[in-house]
């Protein structure tokens, strides 16, 4: 099998070019590839998308220096430059396509091909090399149509209503929270969002997005019909503002029979913010790359499955390596 200089160092690195590619620890040149607090780290240098260094900076303030590069827009580095595309993850999420002397790398990030309320979809770029992540790499991850989710869960929230309690929805504040409150848009409910997901969804709109109206959780207002809150915050003091109510968690992870015992919810709702198996799997052939490395999740299962559909592909964590340090 083909091998090229890329390893695994807490995060993507290209020894030769002296980049990291979301590492999770502080480094001198690191790209950011989104928003999430698990793909940002204080480095001494940074480059993202205008949008993620909003959404960065908003929620880190101390952060390092972090430069906006527009997508579509190449940035010419000493060893090698970059461009970033969309991502289709979150807000400003984008994949980056490194220029090297052996070849063009594309490095997806989080990744979904699906259209979402707050991100445009992400589109294959061709490459000599693909770095995949692989977060549903199994095929048991192969999620139903958004809309059919999306009525689902509104069905759901006028259930609980009609038994006198209020439904709480599930999701990140960066994100998720986002696509819930957007998929809301035609239902003329009165939405709450917690105080953290109220703040960045206030990014959001200042970075051009709509959203039906909504209040923050706590403010004086209206009773809420549906609070939005992230998973962490859901047992701090709900009772207290909005008197009974029912939990429903909408994530990928619902493809899980268990999820709901798990997360102690009422309800759980298949609505990912990532690309599902086979997404993952046609976005691979799609780019036809001369090797695919598989990164995170089930990136083992997913090289496997790969390789049985004729490409070549690897775990990059599983290449053989010096360690880093």
């Amino acid at each position: 099998m083909l091998s090229y200089p890329i390893l695994w160092d807490s995060g993507v690195y290209l020894p030769e070019q002296q980049l990291w590619l979301d590492p999770r620890q502080p480094r001198p040149r690191a790209i950011i590839s989104h928003a999430h607090s698990d793909h940002v780290a204080a480095h001494a240098l940074a480059y993202a998308t205008p949008a993620t260094r909003r959404l960065v900076t908003h929620r880190r303030p101390s952060l390092g220096t972090v430069e906006a590069v527009p997508y579509g827009e190449p940035m010419t580095l000493d060893r090698c430059s970059f461009t970033f595309h969309s991502a289709g993850h979150v807000l400003g999420s984008a994949q980056t396509l490194v220029e090297t002397d052996f070849g063009r790398v594309l490095y997806t990030g989080d990744l979904k091909t699906r259209t979402g309320f707050t991100s445009a979809p992400a589109e294959a770029v061709p490459a000599d090399v693909l770095v995949l992540e692989s977060t549903f790499g199994k095929p048991h991850y192969r999620f139903p149509d958004a809309a059919e989710v999306i009525a689902s869960m509104v069905d759901w929230c006028r259930s609980v209503l009609d038994g006198h309690a209020t439904p709480v929805l599930l999701g990140y504040s960066l994100g998720k929270g986002q696509e819930i409150l957007s998929a809301l848009a035609a239902e003329g409910l009165r939405i709450a969002l917690h105080p953290s997901l109220f703040g960045v969804t206030e990014v959001y709109r200042e970075l051009g997005c709509d959203f039906p109206d909504h209040h923050r959780l706590g403010d004086p207002a209206l009773h809420p019909t549906v609070v939005i809150t992230p998973p962490s915050a859901r047992r701090q003091g709900l009772k207290e503002l909005v008197g009974e109510f029912k939990t429903a968690a909408l994530t990928g992870w619902a493809m899980d029979r268990s999820l709901k015992d798990r997360l102690e919810v009422d309800a759980v709702f298949p609505l990912s913010d990532h690309a599902d198996f086979e997404e993952l799997c046609c976005y691979a052939e799609q780019v036809g790359a001369s090797l695919t490395y598989t990164v995170l999740g089930f990136d083992e299962e997913l090289a496997m499955h790969l390789r049985r559909r004729g490409l070549r592909a690897k775990a990059l964590g599983a290449v053989d390596q010096l360690r880093l340090f």
